[in-house]
This record gives C-alpha cells, structure tokens and sequence, in this order.
C-alpha cells in the first residue's frame, strides 16, 4: 500500500488497537452519564427535602438559597458518588465480560480504572469551578457576634451593627465597614479550610476510586459483581472515616490543615497503585 507492506500481524494489532479504543470509550462514556446522572439525582433529592423541611415560603430568594446550600452540600459525599459510579460502571462491564477480554489481552487493571476514573476527575474540576462561581451563603445565614461590657457587635455580610445597651434599653445602632472583626472571625478561617478541602476534590476522588476500584479485580473467581461493590463501598466509607479524622485532628492541634488534608488520599493512591502493579504481574 502506496509502497509500505503491512503483515498480518500489523493489520491484527491496528484493529486490536480499534477495539481497545472502542471499548474504552463506552466506558469513559458510561462512566461520566452514571456519575453525573447520580449527580442529578442526589441534588434533586437533597433540594426537594431541605425545601419542604426548611422554608416556611416558596418565594425565589428562598429556593435559590436552598438550592446553593445543596449544591454545597454535595461536597461532603461527592467522592462517594463517584466511587458508586465507577463501581457500577465497571460491574457492568464486568457482567458483559469486556473487562476479561481486556485482561486476556494484557490490558492492566490499573489502566482499565484509571479510563473509568477520568470521568469522575472531569467532573470534580467541573464541581470546583461551579463552586467559584455560585457565592456563598454562610456568613448571610451565621452572621457573626462580638459580645463586650455594654455592647454587642454583629457581623453581617459586609458591614458590622453595634448595638449598645444602658438601663436595658437600645440607645444606637450603628453600621460601619468591617475591620479587625471581620479579619478575625472563624467563619473565614472555616471557609478558607473548606476552599483547600475543594480544591484537593480531584486527587481525593482519584484515591478513592482506585481503591475501591481494587475488589472488582481481585479474586474475580471468588468475589460476585454485589459483593464486590459491597467490599468497595465498606473501603469508601472506611477512607472517609481516616479521612475526616485526619483533617478534624489536625485542625484541633493547630496544625498544617493541608497536610491533614492531602496525607490519605496519598497514602490510598499510593496503595492502589501498588496493588494494581502487583495485579498485573504474571
């Protein structure tokens, strides 16, 4: 063909190529309609209950308000979403038996999850992104107070009410800009560390995924498709117990918040990648 002679053997790989490609694909794809479909799903959820349970009104500042707060609060178990997402991926896969044929053919169990975790990787820096871009309600709904001898200071959005009292009666109120009160309230040191705690949502997510990842590959013989998303979710929720207990325990010595924040989730992926390895050796 225009002077070059391909062999059998070339034109089995190109199409072995074709397929891995093909395969990898769907699975990316499948992948990242599962997750942000569970997305969708536990955001509809958690709007739905806080708005009946909550809100005394269905006026538009109410539900705009509830429906930050949820997405807001898909943080806290947003890596466990991803994870079932991937597990339920892959046990797909799994049933159909894509995943043995890509094993047969020497494809590494670290690449196969590596492929299913991209999707969940796009979506955390979609997640961190959204996040910058929705504002915050926090410091609107816990407004901030300074109690003195015969005042109250009260810090709110971007001004501070002092309210003096004599004789148990209200004598002025003035508002004037935030300075030292503002600098040092917790709220913004509790914002700054749930900043960090976001930006580190891809790496965490990444961690979490392989390691649960691990029990769909090993023993296949002895562990079903349930029992391995069984074993996964136990190992989610076990890292996200070490995880929350790393960072609460560094938080209340006063120490290093990041390295409370980014030592499980290197110590998880440093793991899982180990394993992987050791999966893929003959």
């Amino acid at each position: 063909f225009n002077g070059y002679y391909f062999s059998l053997n070339d034109i089995l790989d190109c199409r072995m190529s074709n397929f891995f490609s093909y395969i990898y694909k769907h699975i990316f794809l499948r992948c990242f309609f599962i997750s942000l479909l569970t997305l969708l799903v536990f955001f509809v959820l958690d709007f739905v209950i806080s708005l009946i349970t909550e809100s005394s009104g269905f006026s538009m500042l109410q539900i705009q308000n509830t429906a930050i707060e949820s997405f807001e609060g898909l943080l806290s178990y947003f890596e466990m979403i991803m994870l079932l997402s991937v597990l339920i991926t892959l046990s797909i896969f799994k049933q159909a038996n894509n995943i043995a044929i890509l094993q047969s053919f020497g494809q590494s169990p670290l690449k196969i999850s590596m492929i299913a975790a991209c999707a969940p990787l796009i979506l955390s820096f979609l997640f961190i992104g959204f996040s910058l871009l929705i504002p915050s309600n926090d410091v609107d709904t816990y407004p901030q107070w300074e109690l003195e001898d015969q005042s109250i200071s009260v810090l709110q959005k971007d001004k501070v009410i002092s309210i003096d009292f004599s004789s148990n009666k209200i004598n002025k109120v003035l508002s004037t800009t935030p300075n030292d009160l503002s600098a040092n309230t917790e709220p913004s040191s509790v914002l700054q560390k749930m900043s960090s705690r976001t930006l580190s949502l891809p790496f965490a997510t990444l961690a979490l995924v392989l390691l649960a990842s691990i029990f769909l590959f090993k023993h296949q013989r002895n562990f079903s498709i349930s029992q391995s998303i069984f074993f996964g979710i136990a190992a989610g929720f076990g890292y996200k117990l070490i995880s929350d207990l790393f960072y609460l325990g560094f938080r209340s010595f006063d120490l290093n918040i990041n390295l409370g924040i980014y030592i499980p989730p290197t110590i998880a992926l440093c793991f899982s990648v180990f394993f992987f390895l050791r999966l893929s050796k003959p």
